[in-house]
């Protein structure tokens, strides 16, 4: 799977980057349809939730998509690959594949 991960004003560090595509990783061997994942990292201005985490999935058909703002990225990152999970599931269950 080719993985994009892109910042916003801010440089991720390593063990970021590591996380963000073990995440992935784990997601593509559940799911082996996805043929691609952009993640976009954004920080916010609050003080609260101010880590906002785009998640887009290339897969065939329509790509899925899935936003999350939390106070890590990490705890974001796993929240939208949940919500993304879920949209992987009901496209399975349409199809009548086992993921």
């Amino acid at each position: 799977m080719k993985t994009d991960i892109q910042t916003v004003n801010f440089d991720a560090s390593q063990n970021l980057v590591q996380f963000i595509e073990n995440e992935l990783y784990d997601l593509e061997a559940e799911f082996n349809q996805i043929i691609g994942a952009e993640v976009y990292l954004r920080p916010g201005r609050s003080e609260e939730d101010n880590k906002t985490i785009k998640l887009k999935l290339n897969v065939p058909g329509p790509d899925l998509f899935a936003e999350y703002k939390a106070n890590s990225y990490e705890n974001g990152l796993v929240e939208a690959i949940e919500k993304v999970r879920y949209q992987l599931y009901k496209i399975s269950k349409r199809n009548g594949r086992k993921k």
